[in-house]
């Protein structure tokens, strides 16, 4: 007897094990319970039972077994010493999910990792749980609604076509071929059109034949069928290429179960007429489909080839050796000339140690892919990325439930789209949706600081979420056309200038529905720079000595013009720091340029500085340098006068000087140039007794060559005009050498 029920047993588990194998898990489930409940006593077999239970009821979808029978039995595999393996805590973990029980996420979670400390998956999953709790309570302004009813089959992955859609449907059994899959005990899936408008239209009896409606109800008759699985679709943005996903006729057998690798393949499309094209990427050895392209030929499409996140690994009983299982992540390549670049993986800023499925690519470059990871309340949740290097962003509730919601595709434009779905009973379904369009532009607006259009401009608009750079170009009206925007984007706006005008910048963050003009206006960047010195009664000063500092470090020495003005162009080599400003009797004075002048809407910008007075104590008056009629020799007050210049000297060690004597008119035009360079020498060797260089002062007479007023020969004069020109004046050189215009030394 207990060897009949021995044999009974196991003949029962060779059973279950048969129907698992051929992914029959529904019919393989109670059977698997049955013998569960029979196997409480026998602890290592009740393990490996368990196992496969928990395996039976999470792929047969139903998630409350899941949970029932792992929670009920884990505490009999506890008190015998037995972990549950990193397999079974994801069946566990997603069960709780898809049966929004989520709040035991964390506790699990911490039980699964003192069992399996290093499982990536349970890592990963650890990592989420902020995003998973931040998740649970997303919602959007979507509106969701199922798009097609009264289906008998399950139903998934619509994409526009014509008037109607493509999508994948298991209803129909086309031209009598039993072709059921084992799995779901349903058809194999087809490609299937539907035509909205023509369902629209009611027709009689007799309009529409029996056998059409039977052999071909809704078949997309441009696709040839085969005996697997066919789908999901997707066309590029021109429809001129078709990508169809469905198996490999190879079928690899992975411990137990025989599996039949997916496969991608690419059609061209003239009219009803498909061509295929090879898609390289192929293998029978792993999972190739779901492709999706964008206007610039990049296809985006699933694989779990190696190069792929790692999920684990597992023991081959044929090599002896631990294999590496790699996840379904999302890869790209380019087409190009009727050629494919080399898949590339988009990295751990996508792809998870779970799975990424499902991808589609807008118009406006937005990855929607499904995730099991990334934080997902439950199952498959669609989440949108820029490809920026950001996290990608969870879409929210209606559109993510607790169950699988994947096969996104969404029209930028008009906010329209479908999505696929099992929340109802766990049916895959369509589902049609609405989402807020954001619509917001930007327009610059350019005007020179006259308010004049600056028409036929360039200007620069970088979005900083992507690095995408627009360049638009002001029409007559100095405006651009509006440029639209992508909500939470950032963008820098810049307008670089002329050499002649100043450009400008901004950032202008899109968080607002809204039209956004930005006007920028330009001001002269080349114009002429004017310093204008001014004596102690607002009068132009000529001749001020200017020690001109420029940016370089370098320093030259100029003066004032008649109309005590210097100008320069402010830029390059000339840019100028500061200026220093010297006059006899007057304090030095100083001046700061601006690096910037921001602005200006002149073409010369004038700055002013207004000399101080000395004291009186320290006014030199050389007026008072008098002389004797026909004299040369000083006089004590003209001493006092000369020491007020060694003074200034004495302070200014940088200039030469050269003192010029002068004289009236009477007299011979000989005698009088020889007695002013007598007056002039005396004047020398006083400076010079008084410790001042030879080197630095200098004398020069010029007679009466240099009258200041009507009194030359011949002409009446009193006493006073001839004086006038008995008089000594000061040139000054600077240390280049270079000589300066006169300065006259008299008030």
């Amino acid at each position: 007897m207990l060897s009949f029920a021995g044999n009974a047993q196991q003949y029962k588990i060779d059973y279950a094990n048969q129907l698992s194998s051929e992914f029959k898990f529904t019919e393989a489930l109670p059977v698997w319970e049955e013998l569960l409940i029979a196997s409480e006593k026998k602890k290592i077999q009740e393990g490996f039972i368990l196992s496969k239970t928990l395996e039976a009821s999470f792929l047969s979808e139903n998630y409350r077994k899941t949970v029932y029978w792992f929670v009920k039995k884990r505490s009999l595999l506890n008190s015998a010493k037995l972990n549950s393996t990193e397999k079974e805590w994801m069946y566990y973990l997603n069960a709780l999910r898809y049966c929004n029980l989520g709040v035991r996420t964390q506790g699990a979670l911490d039980s699964a990792l003192t069992q399996n400390p290093e499982s990536r998956m349970l890592l990963f999953r650890k990592q989420q749980l902020a995003s998973y709790a931040q998740n649970v309570n997303d919602r959007s302004e979507y509106q969701v609604r199922l798009y097609k009813k009264g289906s008998q089959g399950e139903e998934y992955g619509a994409f526009p076509y014509k008037t109607g859609i493509l999508f994948v449907s298991n209803e129909y059994n086309h031209n009598a071929i039993n072709r059921e899959y084992p799995r779901t005990g349903q058809f194999y899936s087809d490609v299937a059109f539907y035509d909205s408008l023509q369902a629209l239209q009611k027709y009689k009896f007799y309009q529409k034949p029996f056998w059409v409606d039977f052999l071909y109800k809704n078949r997309w008759r441009e696709l040839a069928r085969d005996r697997m699985h066919d789908g999901p679709v997707a066309l590029n943005p021109d429809k001129s290429l078709l990508f169809v996903t469905t198996n490999f006729s190879e079928k690899d057998k992975t411990d137990t179960v025989k599996y039949r690798k997916l496969q991608q393949h690419v059609y061209q499309m003239k009219g009803d007429k498909l061509t295929e094209i090879e898609f390289p990427f192929n293998s029978p050895e792993v999972n190739t489909g779901h492709a999706t392209m964008d206007a610039l030929g990049n296809v985006y499409f699933v694989s779990d080839r190696p190069g792929s996140q790692v999920k684990g690994m597992i023991w081959n009983e044929k090599t002896k050796k631990m294999d590496t299982v790699y996840s379904n992540d999302i890869w790209k390549t380019t087409y190009v000339d009727g050629s494919w670049t080399a898949p590339e993986n988009l990295g751990d800023g996508i792809n998870t140690p779970g799975d990424e499925l499902f991808p589609f690519i807008s118009t406006w470059g937005v990855l929607y892919f499904s995730s099991t990871e990334w934080g997902s309340i439950g199952g498959l949740d669609i989440f949108s990325s820029e490809l920026d290097g950001k996290k990608p962003e969870h879409i929210g509730a209606p559109l993510n439930s607790t169950a699988d919601d994947f096969a996104y595709y969404v029209d930028e434009e008009t906010g329209k789209g479908y999505f696929s779905t099992n929340r109802d009973l766990f049916v895959d379904r369509i589902y049609a949706f609405n989402k807020p369009v954001f619509k917001a532009d930007l327009v610059i607006s350019l005007t020179d600081c006259k308010g004049k259009a600056l028409r036929n401009t360039e200007v620069s608009i970088t979005d900083l979420n992507n690095g995408e750079v627009i360049l638009l170009a002001t029409q007559d009206n100095g405006t651009t056309e509006p440029l639209s925007l992508k909500r939470n984007h950032e963008y820098k706006v810049v307008y670089a200038g002329t050499e002649i005008i100043t450009g400008d910048s901004t950032l202008y963050l899109a968080k607002e529905a809204i039209s956004k003009t930005v006007g920028f206006t330009s001001y002269y960047k080349r114009y002429m720079s004017k310093i204008t010195v001014l004596d102690s009664v607002s009068k132009p000063m000529t001749n001020a000595i200017l020690k001109v500092f420029r940016s370089n470090g370098t320093t030259i020495s100029t003066t004032t013009d008649a109309k005590g003005c210097y100008m320069w162009r402010n830029e390059g080599d000339a840019k100028v720091d500061s200026f220093q400003v010297t006059a006899i009797n007057y304090e030095d004075g100083r001046l700061m340029i601006p690096s910037q002048v921001s602005g200006n809407c002149i073409d010369t910008v004038v700055y002013t500085l207004q000399m101080k007075k000395l004291s009186d104590e320290q006014f030199i008056r050389l007026d008072m340098v008098l002389y004797n009629f026909d004299k040369y020799f000083l006089r004590p007050e003209g001493k006092a006068e000369l020491d007020k210049l060694v003074a200034y000297m004495n302070a200014h060690p940088m200039y030469r000087v050269e003192l010029s004597s002068h004289t009236d008119s009477r007299g011979s035009d000989k005698y009088n140039m020889r007695l002013s360079k007598n007056r002039a020498k005396s004047c020398v060797e006083y400076i010079i007794s008084k410790g001042i260089s030879k080197k630095l002062i200098t004398a020069q007479g010029y007679g009466e060559t240099r009258l200041v007023n009507r009194c030359s020969n011949g002409v009446p004069c009193t006493k006073e005009e001839h004086q006038a020109n008995r008089r000594t004046e000061l040139k000054l050189f600077t240390p280049e050498e270079e000589a300066l215009d006169n300065n006259k030394l008299k008030e």
